[in-house]
């Protein structure tokens, strides 16, 4: 049996998110960093085939790579937990959320391809 190659790099990784949002005569800009899973050869495959047939949505590349999200309030001013029925109710709200983060992971996953 083959031996795995150890790096020393953990399961997930951070990457800022930058979400634009219309503000009074400007565009806000809403900070926060997401975590995202580090995706195995098998997976990777999976999602470059679904992009090349343009059947991917930002939700399922998601549900697929986001493990958690970091500097977020509720309106109650308690952390905004990485939920999936937080998530729905933040794309209610903010139609570019997942869009915001998707854009982020294909930014930090893939810089290269980002830069061409």
């Amino acid at each position: 049996m083959p031996q795995k190659l150890k790096i020393a790099v953990k399961p997930t990784f951070v990457a800022p998110v930058v979400m634009r949002v219309p503000g009074d005569g400007q565009v806000e800009e809403v900070r926060f960093s997401a975590v995202f899973k580090r995706l195995t050869k098998s997976d990777n495959d999976t999602l470059q085939s679904r992009l090349e047939g343009r059947t991917l949505t930002d939700r399922e590349l998601l549900d697929m790579v986001l493990a958690d999200w970091k500097g977020l309030d509720g309106d109650d001013g308690a952390p905004f937990i990485c939920t999936a029925e937080n998530r729905a109710a933040a794309v209610e709200e903010w139609p570019s959320f997942e869009a915001a983060i998707a854009y982020s992971y294909f930014e930090h996953a893939y810089p290269a391809a980002a830069k061409n």
